[in-house]
């Protein structure tokens, strides 16, 4: 009997703006989700149009895969009108962590005009204050996961057209 041992690969991702070394920079219109790969752009711009590639990296092992490029063109049959937050990327409704891990929530919406995103506890607790923001408040980390941190979690995307909300429960186990 054979026994195999399965190592979990932790993987990054990134986008190539036509050719390398230019890379996608993130900001409050563009976003890479590191749970998926995929490339979000809140509000497309003339400038964004060309082809991009995708770059996933394994964070063990450092080796890297390119995939084919795909193309971004804009449409011409008429004229994007301003609209409100749309949730694209949103974390689980539910999440366990476990005590002393790295969470990581994100959230990121199309829009226009680009939405703001905000974050806040729903259970009246505080915010940690180890929790950073990245990605201009696409994504929160907790660093240090403890039984503290564990509660609702919300993500208010808001422009001048709505808001939407998206939230999550993260709960401890030890």
């Amino acid at each position: 009997m054979n026994l195999f041992s399965l190592h979990f690969i932790e993987l990054s991702y990134a986008w190539i703006f036509n050719e390398y070394p230019s890379f996608v920079q993130e900001d409050s219109r563009r976003f890479v989700s590191q749970e998926t790969g995929h490339l979000y752009i809140a509000k497309v711009e003339p400038s964004d149009v060309g082809n991009y590639t995708c770059v996933v990296t394994s964070t063990v092992t450092n080796a890297n895969v390119h995939g084919s490029p795909t193309p971004l063109v804009l449409r011409t049959d008429g004229v994007m009108g301003e609209y409100e937050p749309k949730i694209e990327v949103q974390f689980p409704e539910s999440l366990p962590a476990a005590k002393g891990s790295t969470v990581r929530l994100e959230c990121f919406a199309l829009g226009n005009p680009v939405p703001r995103i905000n974050w806040r506890r729903m259970d009246g607790m505080p915010f940690p204050s180890k929790v950073k923001l990245r990605k201009s408040n696409g994504m929160i980390e907790i660093p240090n996961f403890q039984q503290e941190d564990a509660g609702l979690y919300e993500c208010i995307t808001e422009n001048s057209r709505g808001k939407n909300i998206a939230r999550g429960r993260l709960t401890y186990y030890g």
